[in-house]
C-alpha cells in the first residue's frame, strides 16, 4: 500500500519589491516569502482565508521559524493541531524577510536601508493577496512579531491601519531610555577600538564568531540606520546617538531616536490604533532589555490616550518562547 503523500505546509512566494530597489546597502529587492497554508486550503478550493504576517526580530528573518528543532513541535504542526482542535480558524501565516546587511531596519522606511514599511504593507501584502486565496481586507489581516518584529507590528498598526486590523507585539522594542541605553555604551566600547565605525562593520560581517558585545554594537548601528539615517556620513550612512570621543549622548540625535519610540509616537496615533480590532502586548517578566517594562509603559500611555489594548506577561526572558507566537495568533483569531 503506498504511503500517503506528505502535505505541503508552505507556499514559497518570490516577491520583487519596488520599495527596496536601489537601497544604499545594496541589499536584494527580490525576497522569498514562505506562507503557511492550512489543510483546508487544498481541500476547500473555493474558500478564502485570513492572513497574519509574522515579523522576525533583529538579525533574523521569518523563514527561520520554519525549521524543526529537537524536542520541539514544528510550527506548522502546532498550527495544524490548533486548527484541527478549533482553537484557531484556518488561516494563512506569512513570514517576511526583513534582513539587511547590518541585520535589520526595524521595518521602517529609511533612505539608507530601503522602505521596509512600504515593502511590508504594499509589496508583500499585495503579492499574497494576488497569488493566494485571501480575505483581502484589514479586518481579516493581522501583523505580529517579536522584539524588533514587535516594534514593526506596532509601527505598521499605527501608520497603516488601512492594511492591518490586528496587531500583536511580543517584547517589542519600546521605552528606549530604558531598553537601549546599555547597548549604546557597549557600542562605544567596541567602536573606540577601530579607526572608523565602518572598519568594525566590515570585520564583524567577515568574522566566523562574534562576541555579545560586538553583536550589541552592530545592532546599535543598524538601529541608527533606521532611526537616524544620514546618507552623507561616510561608511555607516547614519548618525550615531553618542559622541565618538567621550561616549556622551548627542541630544539632537538621541531625540530622533526617541521620536521613533512607541511610548512616544503611539499615543499620537490614537485614532489609527483605536480602529484596530486587536491590540495585544506580551513580554517576559525577566526580559533582559526590560521590554516587559516598556510594554507596561506603552499600555499605560495608550489607555490614557483612549486606546484599548491587552497586556500579558509570562515567566521568562527575551530569548526563545516561540510558544507565545501561538498565544498572539489566538488573540487575533478571537477577533477575526
Amino acid at each position: 500500500m503506498p504511503a500517503a503523500p506528505l502535505r505541503t505546509h508552505y507556499r514559497q512566494l518570490v516577491v520583487e519589491s519596488p520599495s527596496l530597489h536601489n537601497n544604499l546597502l545594496g541589499d536584494p529587492a527580490r525576497r522569498l516569502l514562505p506562507v503557511y497554508v492550512p489543510p483546508q486550503y487544498d481541500s476547500e478550493p473555493e474558500r478564502r482565508f485570513p492572513v497574519v504576517y509574522y515579523l522576525a526580530g533583529y538579525a533574523g528573518w521569518g523563514g527561520q521559524k520554519l525549521g524543526e528543532k529537537s524536542w520541539e513541535e514544528p510550527l506548522h504542526a502546532a498550527l495544524d493541531r490548533l486548527i484541527a482542535a478549533g482553537t484557531l480558524p484556518p488561516m494563512l501565516v506569512a513570514f517576511p524577510d526583513g534582513f539587511t546587511k547590518l541585520g535589520g531596519a526595524q521595518y521602517r522606511n529609511s533612505p539608507v536601508c530601503g522602505n521596509y514599511l512600504d515593502y511590508l504593507c504594499n509589496d508583500l501584502v499585495g503579492a499574497v493577496d494576488c497569488e493566494l486565496r485571501t480575505v483581502a481586507h484589514r479586518a481579516a489581516r493581522g501583523v505580529m512579531g517579536k522584539s524588533s518584529g514587535g516594534y514593526g507590528a506596532i509601527l505598521a498598526g499605527a501608520e497603516r491601519p488601512d492594511v492591518f486590523g490586528h496587531v500583536c507585539s511580543i517584547a517589542g522594542d519600546s521605552a528606549f531610555d530604558l531598553s537601549y541605553r546599555m547597548d549604546l555604551g557597549k557600542c562605544f566600547q567596541v567602536l573606540r577600538r577601530y579607526t572608523q565605525p565602518i572598519d568594525f562593520v566590515e570585520q564583524f560581517i567577515a568574522k566566523a564568531a562574534r562576541s555579545s558585545q560586538e553583536f550589541s554594537a552592530m545592532m546599535v548601528i543598524a538601529y541608527a540606520q533606521a532611526y537616524s539615517p544620514n546618507p552623507s556620513v561616510p561608511g555607516i550612512l547614519c548618525d550615531l546617538p553618542f559622541d565618538m570621543q567621550t561616549g556622551d549622548l548627542r541630544p539632537e540625535v538621541w531625540q530622533r531616536w526617541l521620536d521613533c519610540d512607541p511610548v512616544r509616537f503611539a499615543p499620537t496615533r490614537a485614532t489609527a490604533l483605536k480602529s484596530l480590532k486587536t491590540l495585544f502586548l506580551d513580554a517576559g517578566t525577566s526580559d533582559e532589555w526590560c521590554l516587559d517594562i516598556g510594554h507596561r509603559i506603552l499600555a499605560d500611555r495608550l489607555q490614557k490616550a483612549g486606546v484599548p489594548c491587552a497586556l500579558e506577561e509570562f515567566e521568562g526572558g527575551h530569548m526563545g518562547h516561540d510558544e507565545r507566537i501561538l498565544v498572539s495568533l489566538q488573540k487575533i483569531a478571537a477577533n477575526l
